[in-house]
């Protein structure tokens, strides 16, 4: 639903296509300086080229474990936790512009039966002896190479004083290409282990922390969401809870409240089977109402699009459509995709009942088109959505119900 979601989604890929290409250049890199390696073996000065290109690649290695142990990530101290910045936490900043602001957690907080933790964090801590031995080492390595700095280039030289006669041509141009083959292959190789421990390495610490720790929760459908995309879904839940009670207190109990208060209270297995479709971009913002949903034994089927809608429509046999407003849709964003979505399912299903679910600021621009094309409620409130979604299941039942002979 959100434009600046979309941009931050293409940056990321990008960003992943771009890091993704790295190992491919580094590759090619190295394959080039084992090339050029073989071609003095080839053309002269004709040396030995199995001991260059061993030699090659032993530097080569050398220099990928050294740059591993530079490149190991740092881990956190046991008993701390990432905190997103305060700017993130408060209720009106970091929300995208047509995310419903308390999309999913009021359905959550609505009732005392909503548990959706169906267990504990694990108390196994990560272990972070590699990070502990890389730090020991590099501080070493670091601190003795400052020390012997001067005798460094004495040292290569002997290096490539032993290393020369292998190759089995005239000293000077062995010890030339010796001292290529340590700078060259010694750099690319330190280069290749720091930049691939440092990108991915933190991606598989990361993601075997998140393992450790739990950082996820399943829900009592079997589906799993992160623990920060949780909490991301239930800010503003306070807010919208303190909205959605003042309606109650200052409206009028809508036609079919009764029977909606007794659905709510009957048991799960008892409630009437529903199937319902929800459109919308970003389904996974809209991931603990359609648990909700499910609870209440109403089957959510999702489309992303309103081509994918529209041939799901013709498939099954739909007792109500949920869509948002603002969408991305052929890679274009459409501010008033809501309002095409009713007239289209209009024409082809006139009598299917259709809710909008949206924010604040397109409801403003667009909800009067959209109630004006058909649309039998628009709301900003998950409170709202579900409390809708029953009166709208409901009555369709009871008007099936006197139609049936």
């Amino acid at each position: 639903m959100d434009p600046n979601d979309s941009v931050g989604k293409a940056a990321t890929t990008a960003a992943v296509r771009k890091r993704d290409v790295l190992p491919y250049i580094l590759l090619f890199i190295l394959l080039a300086g084992l090339l050029a390696v073989l071609a003095g073996a080839l053309l002269p000065p004709y040396y030995h080229a199995v001991p260059a290109l061993l030699w090659s690649l032993g530097f080569c290695v050398s220099g990928m474990l050294l740059g591993f142990l530079f490149g190991i990530p740092r881990t956190l101290p046991s008993g701390t936790v990432n905190m997103a910045p305060p700017d993130e936490r408060t209720n009106a900043k970091g929300r995208p512009t047509d995310e419903p602001p308390a999309a999913a957690a009021d359905a959550a907080a609505s009732s005392a039966s909503n548990t959706l933790f169906l267990g504990t964090p694990t108390p196994m801590e990560i272990n972070s002896n590699l990070v502990e031995v890389s730090d020991w080492l590099t501080k070493i390595i670091v601190g003795v190479g400052l020390i012997e700095l001067k005798s460094l280039p004495g040292s290569a030289r002997s290096m490539a004083a032993f290393i020369a006669p292998s190759l089995d041509t005239d000293t000077p141009t062995a010890m030339a290409v010796v001292g290529g083959i340590m700078l060259f292959f010694s750099v690319h190789g330190f280069l290749i282990g720091y930049l691939l421990t440092r990108i991915y390495l933190s991606i598989m610490i990361k993601r075997a922390d998140s393992m450790v720790k739990n950082e996820s929760v399943r829900l009592e459908s079997g589906k799993e969401i992160e623990v920060t995309e949780l909490s991301r879904l239930q800010q503003k839940s306070l807010d919208d809870m303190q909205e959605a009670v003042t309606q109650l207190l200052l409206a009028h109990p809508p036609d079919g409240g009764a029977a909606v208060t007794a659905l709510a209270g009957m048991p799960t297995a008892q409630k009437p089977a529903s199937l319902v479709l929800w459109l919308d971009d970003h389904p996974r913002n809209n991931t603990l109402l359609v648990e909700q949903l499910e609870r209440e034994n109403i089957k959510v089927d999702q489309a992303v699009s309103m081509r994918q809608a529209l041939a799901m429509l013709q498939q099954k046999h739909y007792a109500l459509l949920i869509t948002d407003m603002a969408r991305v849709e052929n890679r274009r964003r459409i501010k008033d995709a809501g309002v095409r979505t009713v007239r289209e399912v209009r024409q082809v299903q006139p009598a299917l009942p259709i809710v909008v679910y949206c924010s604040k600021d397109t409801v403003a621009s667009y909800g009067t088109e959209a109630e004006a094309a058909g649309a039998r409620f628009i709301t900003t409130s998950g409170t709202s959505l579900l409390a809708s979604v029953n009166k709208l299941l409901h009555e369709e039942r009871e008007d099936g119900a006197q139609s049936a002979p």
